[in-house]
């Protein structure tokens, strides 16, 4: 009972889970943290170092389904004036099938520099990937019932939920080539594993016979975790795994990106992040069903055998309990397992206009529970003499239409202070499905000198 109210707990906690991210600051030349989306897109600057704690702080969040403007329709107003909830409105929003993520990323220390064609670059990020599929059936049966045309339809009261809480310590490595036009990267990240719940399967499949009208339910529930934060057995007796996670917990992960010259005009690039996995060897939980697959019918109770016999039915009671803890009996050990790192990939192409504007096509894509999520984005990217670097951004994905996003980068000297963001239309009109926040403060050198070079190195290719 413990581990299963430690499950549920991590539900509430950690409710949400892949909205694209990322899509206006990819194009955001100035911008070291752009890194993190591509290790071969360097900022233009001969080294840099952010701010610590303060260099990178991006939230974000994205639902396929809710949104605000659906909270205000299905809230209503009665006679007395008290918000009430029209459940039949509810029922049509939820009953579209519902995907949430929410992502906070803290980056603690990011340093990098040039030497020659080449450029290194440390970071360490603190992570937390949250993913949650609601079954839509559990809407299906809750606002329309069990009867009527629902009668012998499989009712899957699946989720999905997947929380990964790790810190990463990532060195990256990234050089030009083929006379300035091709630049390949790649960043290598010891995966430290703080905290994680993880479900592999969870089927419970319920059906109504529409002749007998017997219900029949199968069961087959598989969850990992390792939770060091809710288990309350720690407490402050090891706080030192609470803050840094256990050494028996960890992994390794990559990422990888390239970038093309095609003409003068055209850029191609691409990427791929997040790619590894995590080992949890300490602090586990397994729950997983006894009998996966087993299957309950039940069919009504003769009242007439409780009322002639009471040792009969007390005898049918207890072979009703027996059944019901044989489906849904759940086992509960300490195995070791892994997670992968929930990983993104990034195609995009650039036309420059001149030295200063260019425009930007981005694909995105992840997978989650066996389901493809991509967005396009569109982008416009300026850079305004040397104090002001803006992008406008517009993207299209399966959580909707009105995504638009800006990125401002004030250059004062060597102090570079960001906002990025997605999606603000839906954020001051209510329409919020998807948004991307990112914020921060950077200390970047040598950008005059990086840039004289550059424009020189380019002068001398055309040659």
């Amino acid at each position: 009972m413990k581990k299963i109210t430690l499950l549920l707990v991590g539900l509430l906690l950690e409710i949400g889970v892949n909205a694209q991210s990322n899509m206006t600051l990819y194009n955001m030349g100035n911008l070291p943290q752009r890194l993190t989306v591509n290790p071969a897109l360097v900022p233009d600057c001969k080294w840099y170092l952010g701010m610590p704690v303060l260099s990178s702080t991006d939230i974000s969040f994205g639902s396929s389904a809710l949104k605000i403007s659906d909270i205000n329709d299905v809230l209503e107003v009665n006679s007395r004036g008290k918000y009430t909830a029209n459940l039949k409105k509810l029922g049509t929003v939820l009953n579209r099938g519902t995907f949430v993520h929410i992502g906070i990323n803290q980056e603690w220390l990011n340093f990098g520099f040039r030497v020659k064609k080449n450029m290194f670059t440390v970071g360490v990020t603190e992570k937390i990937k949250t993913r949650l599929d609601f079954p839509t059936d559990l809407f299906k049966v809750a606002f329309e019932g069990n009867g009527g045309q629902n009668l012998g339809y499989a009712f899957n009261f699946n989720f999905g939920l997947d929380v990964l809480h790790t810190r990463e310590f990532a060195v990256g490595y990234s050089r030009s080539m083929l006379n300035e036009k091709l630049r390949v990267g790649g960043r290598l990240k010891y995966v430290r594993g703080l905290n994680v719940i993880t479900t592999k399967s969870n089927d419970l499949i319920f059906t109504t016979d529409p002749n007998t009208f017997a219900y029949t339910v199968t069961a087959d529930i598989e969850v990992n975790t390792s939770t060091p934060v809710l288990d309350s057995s720690l407490g402050v007796n090891n706080p030192t795994v609470l803050v840094l996670g256990s050494p028996k917990n960890g992994g390794f992960g990559i990422d990888l990106g390239a970038s093309y010259e095609l003409t003068d005009r055209i850029t191609l690039s691409a990427s791929i992040v997040d790619l590894g996995r995590v080992f949890w060897n300490d602090y586990t939980t397994n729950v997983k069903s006894r009998n996966p697959g087993a299957t309950f019918t039940y069919r009504g109770i003769d009242i007439n055998e409780y009322l002639g016999d009471s040792v009969q039915g007390s005898a049918g009671f207890e072979a009703l309990t027996d059944t019901l803890q044989d489906v849904f009996a759940l086992d509960t050990n300490s195995n070791s397992f892994s997670t992968g790192l929930l990983g993104e990939f990034y195609m995009g192409g650039n036309i420059n206009l001149n030295d200063r504007h260019n425009a930007g096509i981005l694909l995105y894509g992840s997978f989650y529970n066996r389901s493809f999520y991509p967005a396009l984005t569109l982008s416009w990217n300026s850079q305004l003499g040397r104090i002001l670097a803006v992008s406008g951004s517009y993207t299209i994905s399966r959580s909707g239409f009105t995504n638009i996003g800006l990125g401002l980068a004030v250059n004062l000297g060597p102090e570079q202070f960001y906002i990025v963001g997605d999606n603000l239309i839906g954020t001051t009109v209510g329409n919020l499905q998807t948004v991307y926040v990112r914020f921060g403060w950077n200390h970047t050198f040598g950008r005059k000198k990086y840039q004289k070079q550059k424009s020189k190195q380019k002068n001398i290719s055309k040659k």
